[in-house]
C-alpha cells in the first residue's frame, strides 16, 4: 500500500508569523533575505528611516477638526477621516482606496504584518473605505478588538477620534475603556456619550472622579443626569464639585439639591467664585458704580442701593397677593432680574442690596427665593409683607416659620397662619394665641384654608363656653 500523497507546504513570508512591535526601521533588508511581495510596502524602497514624527502637544480634549463623512456602515459615534501624517508613510496603501483591494482587506481584518500602533488608526480609516465589504470587515475588526492587540496603544498618542470611537465599542469592557479615559487625548465629547449611555458602575466613577473634565464640560453632569443607570450618590458627587466651583446648570434638577446642602458659609465661599460683570447691572448701577469708583462685582457686594424709598416700597408691594406672580408695569432695573443667570441671581439675592433681594423673593426657583430670604438686608417690617404673601415660594415662608425671632411678632404669626403654606403643625400651634376678633375674621372668611377656618371656628366655640 502506497503512503498518500503528501501536500507541499505553502511558504508563506515570516514577517506574518512574527509579531512587530516597533515601527519599520530605516535598516533596509539583508541582501541573502528572500524577498517576498509585500503589498504594504511602499512603490520605492526608502534609502534612509523617515524623520521620527514630532511628539504630540500636551492637548486637554482634542475635537476632531475634519467634518464627518458618510459610510457604509452605522456606528454611534463621528467618522472623521484621519490627517495625513495619522498613518506612517511605509503602510499608506493600507488605507489608500486607489491601492490594492486584497491589501485594505488584509489590514481591515487585522491580518496584516503592521504595528498595532498604526494598524488601529489604519482600521479606523478603513471604516470609510469606499468598498462596502472592506468597511463591514473593519467595523467587526474595530467593534470587537482582541485585547492584546489593542490594550498596549489605548495610552498612546492615538488621534482624537480613533479614542472617541474606541471609547464607543469599548465601552462594556472596563478594563479597556478604562485606559481611553486615562488618556487625556481622548475628547471630551466621549466622556459626554459615556456619561449618557454606560451601566458599568467602574466606567461612571472614572468619569466622576475626572475633575479637570467635569469643569471643563459641563454637558458630562448633563449626561450623568440623563443616564437612568447612574446611582444617584454618583451624580451628586459630580454636582457637589461643580457647585463648589460656582457653576450652576439651571437645567440639571441635583443642582438645587446641591446649593441647599451646603450650610450658609458654605453657599457664601461658593458664591464668591461667582463674579457679577457690568452687563448684569442696569443703567442706573453701572451709573452709580462709576460714580463711587467700584467694579460691578464690588458695587453689588457693598450694599449700595440705587432706588427711592418710594420705588422700593412698591417692588416689596408687588410681591403680596399677586396671583400673577408680580408686576411687569414698571421695570425696575432696565436689566429685568429674573433675566438673569441663575448664579447671578442667587448671588444678588444672597449678598446683593436690599432691592435685589426683594427682587429675588419673587422668583419662582427655590434657590433664588431661598437665599434671599437669607440676605441680611431684608428688614423685619419686610416679614410681615412677604409672610402675608400666598405666591411666595414655600422654602420662604418654612425658613420664616423656622426664624425664632420674626415669628415673636403677632403680626407675622397671624400672616403665616392665614397662608396655604404655612405648616399645619404650625398653625396648630400659633391659632390658639390669636385674638379673639382675629378668631372670628379667620372663622368667616373664604380667603384662608378651609381647615384654618373651621379650627377658629372650634376655638371660638370653646371660649364661649
Amino acid at each position: 500500500m502506497t503512503d498518500p500523497k503528501t501536500p507541499v507546504p505553502l511558504e508563506l513570508d515570516p514577517s506574518f508569523l512574527t509579531p512587530l512591535e516597533p515601527l519599520p526601521t530605516s535598516k533596509p533588508a539583508p541582501a541573502s533575505a528572500p524577498a517576498p511581495v509585500d503589498f504594504l510596502a511602499p512603490a520605492a524602497p526608502a534609502a534612509a528611516a523617515p524623520p521620527p514624527a514630532p511628539a504630540p502637544p500636551p492637548a486637554p480634549a482634542v475635537q476632531a477638526a475634519a467634518a464627518p463623512v458618510t459610510a457604509s456602515i452605522d456606528v454611534s459615534f463621528p467618522l472623521v477621516p484621519l490627517p495625513d501624517d495619522a498613518v506612517p508613510a511605509a503602510f499608506k496603501k493600507a488605507v489608500d482606496p486607489t491601492g490594492p483591494a486584497p491589501g485594505r482587506l488584509m489590514a481591515a481584518r487585522a491580518m496584516a504584518p503592521i504595528p498595532p500602533r498604526a494598524l488601529v488608526p489604519i482600521i479606523y480609516q478603513l471604516l470609510m473605505d469606499p468598498d462596502a465589504k472592506i468597511a463591514a470587515a473593519a467595523w467587526k475588526t474595530f467593534s470587537t478588538f482582541d485585547e492584546k492587540l489593542v490594550s498596549p496603544v489605548l495610552g498612546e498618542a492615538l488621534p482624537g477620534q480613533v479614542l472617541e470611537a474606541l471609547a464607543h465599542v469599548l465601552m462594556d469592557r472596563f478594563p479597556l475603556v478604562e485606559k481611553v479615559l486615562l488618556n487625556r487625548l481622548t475628547p471630551d465629547t466621549a466622556f459626554v456619550y459615556l456619561a449618557q449611555h454606560a451601566s458599568e458602575p467602574k466606567v461612571i466613577n472614572v468619569i466622576v472622579e475626572n475633575q479637570e473634565r467635569l469643569l471643563r464640560t459641563w454637558d458630562i453632569v448633563r449626561g450623568l443626569a440623563k443616564n437612568h443607570k447612574v446611582l444617584r450618590s454618583d451624580i451628586d458627587r459630580a454636582v457637589d464639585f461643580l457647585v463648589r466651583e460656582g457653576v450652576y446648570l439651571e437645567d440639571v434638577d441635583a443642582f438645587e439639591d446641591a446649593f441647599l446642602r451646603l450650610g450658609k458659609a458654605e453657599q457664601l465661599s461658593v458664591l464668591k467664585n461667582i463674579k457679577i460683570q457690568e452687563e448684569h447691572l442696569s443703567e442706573r448701577e453701572r451709573q452709580k458704580a462709576a460714580e463711587l469708583g467700584m467694579s460691578a462685582d464690588e458695587f453689588m457686594s457693598s450694599g449700595a442701593e440705587v432706588l427711592t424709598e418710594e420705588e422700593r416700597e412698591a417692588l416689596l408691594a408687588e410681591l403680596e397677593d399677586d396671583e400673577e406672580g408680580g408686576s411687569e408695569a414698571v421695570d425696575w432695573s432696565k436689566t429685568p432680574f429674573m433675566k438673569l443667570p441663575i448664579p447671578i441671581q442667587i448671588k444678588l439675592a444672597m449678598t446683593g442690596p436690599h432691592e435685589k433681594a426683594i427682587e429675588a423673593l419673587g422668583s419662582s426657583n427655590r434657590v433664588v427665593a431661598g437665599s434671599a430670604i437669607r440676605n441680611p438686608k431684608i428688614k423685619e417690617n419686610d416679614i410681615v409683607k412677604i409672610s402675608r404673601s400666598k405666591t411666595m415660594h414655600e422654602d420662604v415662608i418654612r425658613y420664616i416659620c423656622n426664624n425664632g425671632d420674626w415669628t415673636k411678632s403677632y403680626s407675622v404669626k397671624f400672616n403665616l397662619v392665614q397662608n396655604p403654606k404655612t405648616p399645619p403643625s404650625l398653625v396648630s400651634r400659633w391659632l390658639p394665641l390669636m385674638r379673639q376678633t382675629d378668631l372670628r375674621s379667620l372663622a368667616k372668611s373664604k380667603q384662608v384654608p378651609s381647615a384654618v377656618s373651621i379650627m377658629a371656628k372650634r376655638l371660638l366655640s370653646a371660649r364661649d363656653g
